[in-house]
């Protein structure tokens, strides 16, 4: 095939497609417009290769495995290849490896205008990588997936870092600033020192999984609802989940059964609704219990970075910012609560890292008792989307319409602690 052929099929119909159905462009994370991903890519590739000194140890450990694994070897320069030049402004494996070291020592900007913010900075590296059939075989290597989550962790070290901390200034592009302030509704949250460089935070990710006042999400006292564990919107409502048959977001399918780690309590939710909300891309990450009950079981569920699934009509996507089987194969917490409500049984709340950290922190034990409102965990910086399961018979009835799409100008339709369905 030739470069013009081949930048022909990257650049139509397909490749937008797969942009737009990805899970960091449905949920905010991204532009609504590739091409301002493609601008980010050139101005990174021109940072990165200025960029002088050793590697960070887990970017010498993938250089090391991309030196030393042949497979790996042939699918990095494979991938390479295969992509026209107008497309990935990457010269080479070396000036991959400078551009992720670039990321990952370094926190997120704010940015006042959606269509300039890049929240998942991986994820828009490896976008146009993953449309080339190399990249597809390379995203799904173990040895190579294991190598971004070591490249992830060091990203989540970094921004757990004091020196994350330079971008939660009151400057234009920092977190702090009158916009930031003004569109995340910062005095909704306890702020450790307001008068203070940085406003007190240790951490990027101190800053990111902040903390509400109390009172700032009203808990909601309505017997038969079932509260929203995060602020978000609602995406999808499926009903009659089967077992192993699965069941389909977003034109793809997966298994409840494997969702739920082959939990012994799968049984329960089979037939059952199941409903997902997204939460906005720098808005509250942490996680509350929609129903009064007893905590049963909690496990976190390790997942892969990247990966492949099918999407009806338009080919792979990068599995880890996509929405259908990112709650079967992304690294998620499982909180199985028994509620006090014989008309719900027994409800499991997926939280789900999608792409870039995807660390997920629950903070509640077997056999506690909990009550509504009460917080169930919370995520560090990445992407992020709840499930929650139900038994059958509990006739879950959402307060919302799901919607296909969400914007990130607009607020999310339901707030952590309010009426997300009814039940019963």
């Amino acid at each position: 095939m030739t470069e013009e052929s081949m930048l022909g099929d990257l650049t139509g119909a397909v490749t937008d497609a797969r942009y737009r159905a990805s899970f960091g462009r449905v949920a905010g994370y991204l532009p609504k417009d590739r091409r301002a991903v493609d601008a980010w890519l050139a101005d990174l590739a021109d940072r990165a290769q200025a960029r002088t000194g050793p590697h960070s140890p887990a970017v010498a450990a993938m250089e090391k495995l991309i030196e030393t694994d042949r497979n790996t070897r042939s699918l990095v320069a494979g991938t390479l290849e295969q992509l026209p030049r107008a497309l990935q402004p990457i010269q080479g494996v070396g000036h991959l490896l400078q551009c992720v070291d670039q990321i990952i020592t370094t926190a997120p900007e704010y940015r006042a205008k959606s269509e300039e913010r890049i929240l998942f900075p991986l994820s828009a590296l490896f976008a146009n990588l993953a449309l080339t059939k190399a990249g597809e075989s390379l995203l799904r290597t173990p040895a190579f997936n294991s190598a971004l989550q070591q490249v992830l962790r060091e990203w989540c070290v970094f921004l757990d870092s004091p020196a994350s901390r330079s971008v939660l200034t009151e400057a234009d592009n920092g977190w702090l600033s009158p916009h930031s302030v003004e569109r995340h509704r910062l005095d909704d949250y306890e702020i450790p020192d307001r008068g203070a460089e940085h406003w007190g935070f240790a951490s990027f990710n101190d800053f990111f999984h902040r903390k509400l006042k109390p009172g700032a999400r009203p808990v909601s006292t309505d017997p038969t609802a079932v509260l929203a564990p995060s602020d978000g919107t609602l995406v999808r409502h499926e009903r009659k989940v089967g077992k192993n048959a699965g069941f389909t977001l977003k034109g793809q399918t997966f298994s409840l059964a494997e969702t739920l780690n082959n939990s012994s309590y799968t049984d329960r939710f089979v037939g059952g609704d199941v409903l997902q909300l997204v939460l906005p891309a720098t808005g509250y990450h942490r996680w509350h219990a929609p129903v009064d009950g007893v905590v049963r079981h909690v496990e976190v569920v390790p997942g892969l970075v990247f990966g492949t699934a099918e999407l009806d009509g338009s080919g792979p996507v990068p599995q880890g910012v996509s929405f259908g089987g990112a709650a079967a194969s992304s690294t998620r917490a499982l909180v199985f609560i028994e509620s006090t409500a014989p008309r719900i049984g027994m409800v499991c709340l997926a939280a789900v890292g999608i792409g870039e950290i995807s660390s997920v922190t629950p903070v509640v034990r077997e056999d506690q008792e909990v009550r509504k409102g009460d917080e169930l965990g919370y995520f560090s910086y990445g992407g992020s989307t709840h499930f929650m399961a139900f038994e059958p018979g509990s006739d879950v009835e959402p307060t919302v319409e799901p919607s296909e799409d969400v914007d990130p100008e607009d607020d999310p339709q339901v707030a952590t602690n309010a009426p997300l369905a009814n039940a019963g």
